[in-house]
């Protein structure tokens, strides 16, 4: 009888932990739980206490006290686990804590521990039949299987836990020269300072799935699954660097159940979203940014714009004051023109989260800029402003650092050259003309290099910038200059400015590059001085009626949010591939082709036959 259960009680230990697991969730009062968790703990441990009771504590098993301390320690896991599972309160987000991390490395040592308990019972016992009907030979090969199976098994959690860590935090080893394949430690540093929940949401779809719908572009599909596995690997990484950044893929082509909450969404798209703190005042409760990435030319640039999208929408909340005392499209001299509003830039600019408000004489204008103004945006003023406004324009540039985006308007009397004439600038209003039959309209695409313009996607695309004038080099102007000036966007080499106003190329007029956007900023021998202006020398092209032309949208966008963007992500190095190509002369390729038509296999030849002769010496002198 003793015999028989002592086979017993170590799998009745082993049923009542898996027992525990499948059936813990049916009982769920108070009073029934405590006693059910008791005669779960009595049933684990009863092959230890029978041993206790029966043997006292003997050498010989401690192997099987081993066994039931595993067992233990995975009920008390999982017993914990069960405890962090706290209900949801109203205002608190428990993901934004450390307690689903925790749980989920509690499930794991749970699993660990439980497998552990099993195989060491089930080997132990197998092991012991396999002793009694062996000889004294057979048992010490037999013991030392068993030690080497135990040794496995104590092996065992640590490979689990240090592949679970691995994974969670993304370790790799990348071999390519230029870090091709992971974040640079410029992204590294940038993301740690994430403090608020963001969500990326990669629309790719999977390999087996390319041919998309009956009616899509099957080769545009088959691209992006090649660029995905690279596109994974980027974000992975990114995810793997702070957990308030979640990723998910989503085929938008296929799983259009999952669109609901994304509006329109296309395949070849990155949408960076994050929750914004007020819904005040705001047509969307989430602050986002889209990324585009469709072939591989798209990935050099990748993490940049990534890293730039992030910190967009993730950071807080940023206030913009539109000015509207001096006949700028943001009053109400057009609000019955809707084609020469401004409301889908300020939409825009919500969904970067961006809060918006009208500055004018009812808010106090021109005494000066609110104290909380992060932004101060003035669109197409027609009414000049007076000496009072313009001191405290350069004011809150030179002195308080602030940030003003501006468009001139032909049309209006204000040119700005109060400002531009510090700056070494003019501004000319001339009709700009690129084809004859439609005066006025330009495509402008040559960028300049710009950390506010290296992210734009499809420059080629170029900018729509209607009935606008142009800026000059003015070497004449007010010195010393208060305000230094970098090139934003240019016409390009198909431009002529029509100053006789026939639309024809005549007289002296001939087609040139000519400036359009500047990015003004406060010259300063400390370099303590971070105010900026953005100045643009027209502003149909950012109105509702233009704005939606080719890249007018992100160009606006990128204007504005290049004035908050980290200096640090500018300074990422773009994933190019570098084909480094050789040429030869025609005496080394002849050299490359001796060595290797004769001289390789001479080598070889000689070094074989050495062997052979070496090997026949050495049997005849034995002979």
């Amino acid at each position: 009888m003793l015999v028989s259960l002592d086979r017993i009680f170590p799998f009745l230990s082993v049923i009542s932990l898996f027992l525990f697991f499948l059936l813990d969730g049916m009982v769920t009062d108070p009073a029934k739980r405590m006693a059910w968790l008791f005669i779960v703990f009595v049933f684990l441990v009863s092959d230890f206490l029978y041993r206790l009771i029966v043997h006292r504590i003997r050498k010989e098993d401690q192997n099987r006290y081993l066994g039931t301390a595993l067992g233990v320690l995975a009920f008390v896991f999982s017993l914990l686990r069960d405890y962090l599972d706290s209900a949801s309160v109203a205002g608190v987000n428990s993901q934004a804590s450390s307690i689903p991390k925790i749980r989920e490395f509690l499930l794991l040592l749970t699993v660990v521990f439980s497998l552990a308990f099993l195989l060491q019972i089930v080997l132990i016992e197998i092991g012991k039949s396999s002793l009694e009907a062996q000889s004294n030979l057979s048992k010490a090969k037999s013991s030392l299987l068993q030690n080497a199976v135990l040794g496995f098994l104590f092996v065992l959690p640590l490979i689990v836990a240090f592949n679970y860590f691995a994974i969670k935090r993304n370790y790799n080893f990348d071999l390519s020269s230029k870090g091709k394949f992971s974040l640079s430690p410029i992204s590294r540093n940038l993301l740690k300072q994430i403090k608020k929940e963001t969500t990326i949401t990669a629309f790719y779809p999977r390999p087996l799935e390319a041919d998309g719908p009956a009616n899509g572009d099957k080769s545009s599909s088959l691209a992006l699954t090649r660029v995905r596995p690279d596109i994974e690997i980027l974000l992975d990484q990114i995810k793997a660097e702070n957990p308030l950044l979640t990723v998910t893929f989503i085929n938008a082509d296929v799983e259009t159940d999952l669109l609901k909450d994304f509006g329109q969404a296309s395949n070849g798209t990155i949408l960076v979203r994050s929750k914004k703190a007020s819904l005040l005042d705001s047509l969307t409760p989430f602050a986002e940014e889209k990324v585009f990435a469709k072939d591989p030319a798209d990935l050099e640039d990748l993490e940049r714009k990534l890293m730039a999208a992030i910190f967009n929408v993730s950071t807080e909340q940023k206030k913009i004051y539109f000015t509207s005392s001096n006949g700028e499209r943001f009053g109400l001299g057009f609000k019955s023109l809707p084609n020469e509003q401004v409301n889908r830039f300020t939409t825009n600019l919500q969904f970067l989260n961006f809060n918006i408000s009208e500055w004018g004489f009812a808010q106090g204008w021109p005494s000066g800029f609110p104290k909380d103004a992060d932004l101060v945006v003035i669109l197409g003023p027609t009414i000049p402003f007076s000496e009072e406004a313009r001191e405290e324009i350069k004011n809150y540039v030179l002195k308080q650092n602030g940030k003003i985006f501006i468009t001139v308007e032909p049309k209006g009397k204000e040119d700005f050259s109060w400002l531009l004439g510090i700056s070494g600038l003019k501004y000319k209003n001339e009709v700009l003309v690129e084809r004859s039959e439609k005066p006025g309209f330009i495509l402008a695409r040559k960028f300049s290099e710009n950390k506010l313009t290296d992210l734009l996607p499809k420059k080629d695309l170029g900018v729509l910038f209607p009935y606008s004038g142009y800026l000059v080099t003015e070497s004449s102007g007010t010195a010393p200059f208060q305000f230094k000036s970098e090139n934003l966007l240019e016409t390009g080499f198909e431009i002529f400015a029509d100053g006789n106003g026939n639309s024809k190329m005549d007289g002296d007029e001939k087609k040139e590059n000519l400036l359009l956007s500047v990015l003004l900023t406060p010259v300063s021998l400390t370099g303590e001085k971070t105010g900026k202006i953005i100045l643009h020398s027209g502003t149909s092209w950012i109105t509702d009626q233009f704005i939606v032309y080719a890249m007018n949208g992100h160009f606006a966008n990128a204007a504005v949010t290049g004035l908050f963007q980290d200096t640090g992500i500018a300074e990422i190095p773009p994933k190019k591939d570098e084909i480094q190509t050789i040429s030869l002369s025609d005496n080394q390729k002849l050299i490359v082709w001796a060595i290797g038509v004769f001289l390789y296999p001479g080598l070889i030849l000689g070094l074989g036959s050495y062997y052979v002769h070496s090997r026949r010496k050495k049997s005849s002198v034995e002979v």
